[in-house]
């Protein structure tokens, strides 16, 4: 694993040029390499509020945790390359590329629900092939929603924020991830250890979400519960045949009864893949997911 370049004070080296976004596990800005001048992204752990000064210097510890899970995954093109750490104004920060595009999240409001089987298995289907290099690197991302997807310009996706991150099968003392995404084994301490079928879960989520604009067992309005329905009846029958049993496979209560990896739903959407060369769908995202597998050969 490569070393984190500490550069002390990041405004000497970088200027700050406007927010980006706001999460649970810091703030995100826009930066200028002075000397280069190319575009940064700036993450911040949270300004101190009124709590135990020890609150916040573990938050600025996890901030510096996820730049090394980040590092763990230096090579992987979807995932932002880790640049250095340093601090900002008294606030621990990462320095990272910035990439160019949309939330997945805001790209799916303008469209949903998205019935196009070729988009539809295009998302799922990149989400599959970074989450495998993910993986491969025993590494279980914890926190997949559109929110944390990015779709650049021509089509690519770029996974987002290791924040909630985890080495596969290291034992969890506290919940991890976001509710209404998350599976029902990071709601909790889990002895046991989180596995890459967490990830599953979640990506299910993503497809239901695109779908039938509705997140599983209650989503974001009821908590969980392990003999509640997956979805209302209503939602249920509006679910594609094509991605039907799939959906409701990945989302599946324990852990064991999802598929045992991304290559297994990958194989599920394969023959949904818009073919090289095809035309884009008439009704199609902006970006368009599509364009990916119009124009390259899927790489499961």
């Amino acid at each position: 694993m490569r070393e984190i370049e500490e550069i002390g004070d990041v405004e000497k080296r970088y200027e700050v040029l406007g927010t980006v976004g706001c999460g649970g596990q810091g703030d995100l800005f826009l930066g200028r390499d002075r000397r280069s001048g190319e575009r940064v992204a700036l993450k911040l752990q949270k300004a101190r509020d009124l709590g135990p000064e020890s609150d916040f210097h573990w938050a600025g510890r996890n901030l510096l945790e996820e730049g090394s899970r980040m590092t763990l995954l230096a090579g992987i093109q979807a995932i932002p390359e880790i640049i250095a750490s340093g601090t900002h104004r008294g606030r621990r920060c990462l320095v990272m590329e910035f990439v160019e595009g949309r939330q997945l999240q805001e790209v799916l409001l303008a469209a949903r629900p998205v019935r196009h089987p070729g988009t539809v298995a295009s998302v799922i289907g990149q989400l599959c092939e970074i989450l495998w290099e993910v993986h491969a690197r025993s590494l279980v991302h914890c926190d997949l929603k559109p929110e944390n997807v990015i779709v650049q310009p021509d089509g690519r996706l770029r996974l987002i924020d290791m924040g909630h991150a985890i080495v596969a099968g290291e034992r969890t003392q506290y919940e991890r991830g976001t509710r209404g995404w998350a599976s029902p084994e990071q709601s909790d301490a889990c002895p046991s250890g989180l596995t890459q079928r967490a990830d599953i879960f979640g990506l299910g989520c993503i497809l239901l979400e695109m779908t039938v604009m509705r997140l599983p067992y209650g989503g974001l309005e009821e908590r969980a519960e392990r003999d509640g329905p997956v979805l209302p009846a209503d939602r249920l029958a509006k679910l594609p045949p094509e991605f039907a049993s799939l959906a409701l496979w990945m989302v599946r209560w324990e852990a064991e009864d999802r598929p045992a990896d991304v290559r297994e739903v990958f194989d599920q959407l394969r023959p949904h893949l818009p073919r090289l060369g095809s035309r884009r769908p008439s009704k199609r995202l902006r970006p368009d997911p599509t364009e990916y597998y119009r124009t390259h050969s899927p790489r499961l």
